[in-house]
């Protein structure tokens, strides 16, 4: 099952804790209709917050993600890393209308 977060103003979504042992992952980031934001990223942390003492480090997943980009007959920017991954979140610089999702997906073969 799919695990979500979704973003619809300026800053972060609550981040997806996945499991790290999948060996991959496929995300895909869908804008919904009359939504826009033009600097949001999909965000990728190797780190396990669970663990004590722990800094979580995020980094961009990918270059900026432009609505009209996510948003291309409902189908969304789908992106898979074929290596193991903590948490996934949404990320925005600017202001954010209407919503953004993010849907993370793990497989324990690549």
């Amino acid at each position: 099952m799919a695990k979500v977060t979704t973003l619809s103003s300026l800053g972060t979504s609550t981040p997806i804790m996945l499991d790290p042992v999948p060996k991959s992952t496929t995300i895909q980031v869908t804008v919904a209709s009359g939504s826009s934001g033009s600097n949001i990223f999909a965000q990728f942390t190797l780190d396990d917050p669970s663990a004590p003492g722990t800094t979580v480090t995020w980094s961009n997943l990918s270059s900026a993600i432009v609505s009209s980009n996510a948003d291309l007959n409902g189908a969304g920017a789908t992106y898979t890393m074929l290596s193991p991954v903590g948490g996934l979140r949404l990320s925005s610089t600017t202001a954010v209308t209407g919503t953004v999702t993010l849907k993370a997906l793990q497989a324990v073969t690549a």
